[in-house]
């Protein structure tokens, strides 16, 4: 049986030493082993230059991986990939060729370059789990994780894998409902989904809050305040969310929750994933209008 495998993009900087210290003692929980992927962009690749690369690479991480060594043999294996040009012309394919079961970058690497505004799909970037790791995080065995979800538009795989996550570190889990005001029928809805959902759910340490917020944002930022998860989980199909949570731009609190690493897993929704995305409404308006004329016709 293969250990998972989780993919780190890696191009020596602060931020990306950052997540490799996460992404270590990370995968010594998981039982995982690590793939470092650093990418020369404009830089060509000569077999002399990528030598050179490799060995840099295979050093820091070495010299990294020592700090958390409990040294009894179990440590996580740490393998090294160089490919020439831009890290997201090469993500898909190496996901693929490596089975990456998650990949674990900074923020700013990974959203790097993309224009305000400019939303991308993600399975056209990566398809497996994402987990971005804030400049100033330190890893903490995970006692609280905090899923932001709507009961009404769930995803059993996706449930599953939060679940087993949880699990895995004996963790609280909290299922996070986040709505705008609603009338008394609306919220005996949204309550009687979430209690239908909490009834199939198979692991015993979760609860499921449901709370008045318009922005989803400022709803985690919020509740983080009061509860400081160790992981944040959105189930979302593009990059607007991920660039809106490291943003730092909140208009009724400080973004107090940039500290807590944050989990995306993909989840084709029915509903929009966020109010103020633009593109998941669109989608959400076109599919709506689709069907109408579908039932017209």
């Amino acid at each position: 049986m293969t250990s998972p495998r989780i993919l780190l993009p890696f191009n020596f900087t602060d931020a990306c030493v950052t997540a490799l210290r996460y992404a270590y003692q990370m995968a010594n929980h998981l039982s995982a082993d690590i793939t470092l992927l650093h990418c020369t962009g404009a830089l060509q690749l000569t077999p002399t230059f990528k030598s050179q690369l490799l060995q840099r690479l295979r050093s820091f991480a070495e010299r990294h991986a020592r700090q958390f060594s409990s040294g009894v043999g179990t440590e996580p294996l740490i393998e090294c990939t160089i490919k020439e040009g831009e890290l997201r012309k090469h993500l898909t394919q190496v996901v693929d060729e490596l089975n990456v079961d998650m990949m674990v970058s900074p923020a700013d690497y990974l959203l790097a370059g993309l224009e305000q505004q400019q939303v991308v799909a993600l399975p056209e970037l990566v398809k497996c789990p994402i987990l971005l790791v804030p400049s100033n995080a330190v890893f903490q065995p995970l006692k609280e994780i905090v899923f932001s979800l709507d009961v009404t538009d769930t995803n059993e795989a996706v449930m599953n894998r939060v679940q087993k996550l949880a699990q895995k570190f004996n963790a609280h889990l909290t299922l996070l409902h986040l709505h705008s005001q609603l009338d008394g029928v609306s919220f005996c809805q949204v309550k009687k989904a979430a209690a239908a959902l909490k009834t199939e759910l198979t692991y015993p340490n979760l609860d499921i809050v449901c709370q008045e917020e318009d922005d989803l944002l400022e709803g985690l930022n919020s509740f983080s305040g009061r509860l400081t998860p160790d992981l944040f989980v959105l189930a979302t199909r593009d990059t607007h969310l991920l660039q809106e949570y490291f943003s730092g731009d909140y208009r009724k609190t400080s973004p107090g929750h940039l500290r807590t690493p944050l989990l995306n897993l993909y989840q084709a929704r029915k509903t929009p994933c966020s109010a103020s995305c633009r593109h998941c409404n669109h989608d959400v308006q076109e599919e709506n209008t689709a069907s109408k004329v579908g039932l017209a016709t």
